[in-house]
């Protein structure tokens, strides 16, 4: 079962400074039943990478390409050489229509963010497309899962596509009996990580 992962264009997937998509990838990825099967393919300027089955992906710029356009046509070449039986691609909808015209693999999406804010998912008929063209739809909450769900007919609703695997850091042992009270806040500090509604809170 060989796995291609494609990382969005400029993710970070190195120790210095590492994405949250980087490190959910990497933390997945090793644990994986066919983890000996997985590609991450990404495009970082960092020299240290997370896992060593990383692939940073050779751009050459072009003349009125967009550089989200040229990096997934710049994959594909990897890809048509490895012909893989999955294509993950995260949270990046708008790749899903080159990768879907250029391979035969499975796609799934996974979303990391709110669905309406992402090109590609915003509109209804953007997001039913995305349905019809994906194997599998992931969320890393079930609140995402419901956005990209807003305004659909309950009918229209394929469950069995649709997962939520949410984004969790390694398991450590607490000792309860010398805990304390300690709350805190994990995240960019901008609304959208919501750290203005935990400082009110607060």
């Amino acid at each position: 079962m060989k796995i291609s992962i494609l990382l969005p264009y400029k993710e970070n997937f190195s120790p210095n400074y590492p994405g949250a998509v980087s490190l959910f990838v990497k933390d997945t990825s090793v644990i994986s039943q066919y983890k000996n099967e997985v590609k991450i393919y990404g495009n970082t300027n960092y020299k240290k990478k997370l896992s060593s089955n990383y692939i940073n992906v050779k751009m050459d710029k072009k003349l009125f390409q967009g550089n989200n356009i040229l990096y997934v046509k710049s994959f594909l070449k990897y890809e048509n050489k490895r012909n893989s039986d999955i294509i993950e691609i995260h949270n990046r909808p708008k790749y899903l229509e080159l990768v879907k015209k250029n391979s035969k693999a499975k796609i799934f999406l996974y979303f990391h963010n709110d669905p309406l804010t992402m090109n590609g998912s915003k509109s209804l008929i953007e997001r039913k497309d995305l349905l019809k063209k994906t194997h599998k739809l992931v969320f890393n909450s079930k609140w995402s899962r419901d956005r990209f769900l807003q305004n659909f007919n309950k009918f229209e609703i394929p469950e069995d596509k649709l997962n939520v695997i949410y984004q969790s850091s390694k398991k450590v042992k607490i000792n309860f009996n010398k805990k304390r009270k300690i709350i805190s806040f994990v995240g960019k500090l901008n609304s959208a990580k919501g750290y203005d509604l935990f400082g009110s809170a607060i």
